[in-house]
């Protein structure tokens, strides 16, 4: 019985040793996560704007006087003119009926005036030696005069009837091609009737709308750059030229930008976008791909970002914008060279330790 009560005293003094050594450490794995460095691109986010190009510089052509037509080598869209270039004719047969007969009239009204000069230079003569009385004096001088106004009237009349004969000929104003056509030779037009559109090419303007919380920061002069489906990969120079007043439907505003068209590559209908460059609704926004966000039951959102040189992660707050091609967008919450978590977010706690590697692979 001795021996048994020794036996069991020692195992539990064994035991008891055992029991009261310090438990060794444990320590936390390094998770092994997938970064991203928040850069600048959504700082320089552009505004962008739909539009329609149309010539800057185009008209409506239309004959001064009325007739039929009877040559017109402006029926063709796409033609080519040089100033002064011939593109329609009228029928000149009753202009020219017209011209003769003012003519015909300031002959006969110039043979009555000459006479009636001669009359009065003689009756003058006369009166001043007292041979004809002063009535007869007046007269010859009134006869005088009333010639002479209706000889600047036949005049006048005249150079009208040449005026109209010209105006039956339209010529191009200014070097282009012809855009629209909207008659037909051997076709009766009115005084002022549009016959023929013609485009200039050489400057383009664009009409957007910008919304009214952005008009404020646009201004007359402001360079813009212009980008076209039909020109892919070409970028052109713009302006902010006229800026409405006013606001059209939709609480925007009417914005014309021009564009210089030398090369002659933008065409009239063209569809594009008009970017103002370096502006942004919000200045410090950023994008991130949508798993770097962790959404809270609270409904907060938040992301993990690696302490560079701890290589340990902490919780931010953020807050969060649209969702575009480019990520989510992160308004507030990170910064520019931020390392941000993207893999592996829902393993992480404050102060835990990973390891990645620098091109944001998992390490």
């Amino acid at each position: 019985m001795k021996r048994l009560i020794f036996v069991l005293s020692c195992v539990v003094l064994l035991f008891a040793q055992g029991c009261g050594g310090e438990p060794e450490q444990v320590q936390a794995p390094i998770r092994p996560v997938k970064i991203v460095v928040v850069d600048e691109r959504g700082a320089g986010m552009q505004w962008t704007f739909a539009g329609t190009a149309e010539d800057a510089l185009e008209t409506d052509l239309s004959f001064r006087v009325g007739g039929k037509i009877i040559e017109f080598p402006g029926d063709q869209i796409g033609r080519k003119f040089a100033k002064d270039e011939v593109i329609a004719r009228l029928d000149p047969a009753d202009y020219e009926l017209e011209l003769r007969e003012a003519k015909a009239n300031m002959e006969q009204i110039r043979a009555n005036y000459v006479r009636a000069k001669a009359d009065f230079e003689r009756n003058a003569e006369l009166y001043e030696r007292k041979v004809i009385s002063k009535s007869e004096m007046d007269q010859a001088d009134a006869d005088f005069k009333s010639y002479e106004a209706q000889l600047n009237a036949s005049a006048k009349k005249l150079d009208i009837a040449r005026k109209q004969l010209s105006y039956t000929t339209l010529n191009a104003p200014f070097d282009g091609w012809i855009g629209k056509v909207h008659t037909k030779v051997h076709q009766n037009v009115a005084s002022g009737q549009a016959v023929a559109s013609l485009n200039a090419g050489r400057q383009m303007k664009m009409y957007i709308t910008v919304p009214d919380v952005l008009i404020s920061q646009v201004s007359e002069g402001d360079a813009v750059e212009v980008r076209f489906d039909a020109l892919p990969g070409m970028a052109m120079a713009g302006k902010v030229m006229e800026i409405s007043p006013e606001s059209s439907a939709g609480s925007g505003y009417p914005v014309k930008v021009y564009l210089d068209n030398a090369d002659k590559l933008v065409r009239s209908g063209m569809s594009g976008q008009v970017c103002f460059m370096g502006r942004s609704e919000r200045k410090s926004s950023y994008f991130l791909p949508p798993v770097a966000v962790v959404g809270e039951s609270t409904g907060t959102r938040s992301v993990w970002v690696v302490d560079r040189k701890t290589s340990t992660v902490q919780r931010k707050d953020v807050s969060v914008g649209r969702l575009t091609e480019g990520g989510l967008e992160i308004l507030n919450g990170v910064k520019a060279g931020d390392m941000v978590v993207i893999r592996g977010v829902h393993r992480l706690k404050d102060g835990l330790k990973v390891r990645f590697n620098s091109n944001g692979t998992e390490g």
